[in-house]
């Protein structure tokens, strides 16, 4: 009877977060990063972040960095929410480390607003000489 019952438990924990149905795109924070203050025009630099979500129920982090207007830009990490009903979430961080070549092309100041949290937007600026 023990067996049985370890048995079906055993098969529980592994299918529970199984479900493609419990799949969700969501929000994560963007912890750290690197943006350079001042560039010459077209040159070639590298935007760096870091995203990270706050549990191992978190995966395939990916950062968006999308072109509202000109010299305006917005940045947002995002990942995939496995849901589970019954099994808890690791506790355990997740990280992806993301690099972005980015070459600007015409000279100004660039705005970059970064949603750091889901409520909060911090803005960053690059000089292009």
């Amino acid at each position: 009877m023990k067996q049985i019952l370890l048995l079906l438990f055993i098969c529980f924990i592994f299918s529970c977060c199984e479900k493609d149905d419990c799949k969700k795109v969501g929000m994560v924070e963007i912890e750290e990063r690197i943006i350079p203050d001042t560039v010459m025009n077209y040159e070639h630099v590298q935007i760096m972040i870091k995203a990270s979500a706050t549990n191992g129920c978190w995966s395939d982090l990916y950062v968006e960095l999308k072109e509202k207007e000109l010299f305006e830009y917005s940045m947002k990490a995002y990942g995939t929410f496995t849901c589970c009903d019954v099994c808890a979430c690791p506790a355990t961080m997740v990280y992806k480390d993301t690099v972005i070549d980015f070459q600007p092309t015409q000279k100004g100041t660039y705005y970059f607003n970064i949603s750091e949290l889901r409520n909060k937007i911090d803005v960053d600026t690059m000089i292009v000489k």
